[in-house]
């Protein structure tokens, strides 16, 4: 049996409702606009980072619905505590960031050629 995926903009409409907030409220603390809200509810395939956003702003969990939100949770949370993980950190990256300009700069001239 195939599993039907959930609709996630419906999804995201049922938290916001329950949980008593104005919608310009929760679509402000989450970072959008009102009407950024209702394009959202309306997207079956909505962004688990869109979610997770809302998640914050009504202090839901969708991680019980969407386990893959809660990859978003680690990288939120992952706050260096000293100078040496922060240093770390920024070259990691910053060599993630050179390694992907380098792809891109060869993808550009192979296309040229």
């Amino acid at each position: 049996m195939v599993k039907k995926a959930r609709h996630r903009g419906e999804l995201l409409k049922t938290i916001v409702d329950s949980s008593g907030m104005k919608i310009e409220s929760v679509a402000r603390k989450a970072g959008y606009s009102r009407t950024s809200y209702y394009n959202h509810i309306n997207d079956a395939d909505l962004s688990i980072h869109i979610l997770f956003k809302y998640g914050q702003a009504v202090n839901y969990d969708f991680s019980n619905e969407f386990p893959e939100i809660l990859e978003l949770a680690k990288i939120k949370n992952s706050t260096p505590t000293t100078l040496a993980q922060a240093i770390r950190e920024i070259d990691h990256w910053k060599e993630k960031y050179f390694s992907l300009l380098e792809k891109y700069n060869s993808i550009l001239e192979t296309k040229k050629s």
